[in-house]
């Protein structure tokens, strides 16, 4: 029999009961933690979609790290914007080669201004083999906000614009819809194609039908694909 409340713990933390009581606490509260970790990691991954762009939550088809290719013949001529970088006695001799890849090689939010392609006038289009064979269900547009132009405005984003759909190169064209990019929108807006069947598609033209009131040229920054595989 213990004579003191010491005595009686040091007899009874020697027992199999206490030793066992014990470590159901431990293991008790080791779960509650465990839980507790796995909800702040749900909450935090719900803040972080909440945060992402929509495209970004979307696979893309037109991503060039994953086979996507620009078809060259079928896309309109490059306006060269940039100035030379390399130059003789004050003469050009060579322009950095910017093509309208850039446009399929992935870059999200926030865009780089001038990171971008440009066409002749306010009309053009540019063709993309996709990486996939896909049942389209959105298209996601890229431009620079008014905040990043340095007139305060992006005149040269695209504006009204259409996108089609092939089976093959020289297939017949589907319409996936036309739609208007907002110059005060977010830099990357995505639209829902207008079509319901379940067409699977291996090439898409975007056509830019106007822009924002640039009359020499035509900015794109970024131009994805999402839907299903088949």
């Amino acid at each position: 029999m213990c004579t003191s409340s010491r005595n009686c713990f040091t007899q009874d933390s020697g027992r199999p009961e206490y030793m066992l009581t014990k470590l159901q606490e431990h293991v008790t509260k080791a779960g509650f933690i465990q839980m507790q970790l796995k909800e702040l990691q749900e909450e935090l991954l719900h803040l972080k979609t909440k945060l992402l762009p929509f495209a970004d939550t979307m696979p893309n088809f037109a991503l060039e790290s994953q086979g996507a290719t620009i078809v060259h013949h079928l896309t309109s001529e490059t306006y060269q914007i940039l100035p030379p970088l390399v130059t003789f006695w004050g003469l050009p001799l060579w322009y950095p080669a910017v093509t309208p890849r850039i446009l399929i090689q992935g870059h999200s939010t926030p865009l780089t201004p001038g990171h971008c392609w440009a066409f002749v006038g306010r009309q053009g289009y540019v063709f993309i083999s996709l990486s996939h064979p896909v049942i389209v269900t959105h298209v996601t547009l890229g431009h620079i906000s008014g905040m990043q132009s340095p007139t305060g405005f992006p005149y040269s984003a695209p504006k009204m614009f259409s996108v089609y759909g092939l089976k093959k190169v020289n297939g017949e064209a589907t319409s996936l819809g036309t739609f208007v990019y907002d110059a005060n929108g977010e830099s990357l807006q995505t639209f829902k194609s207008s079509i319901n069947n379940k067409s699977v598609l291996r090439f898409v033209k975007l056509q830019i039908e106007s822009n924002w009131g640039h009359p020499e040229y035509t900015c794109l920054y970024n131009f994805r694909v999402h839907g299903n595989l088949p």
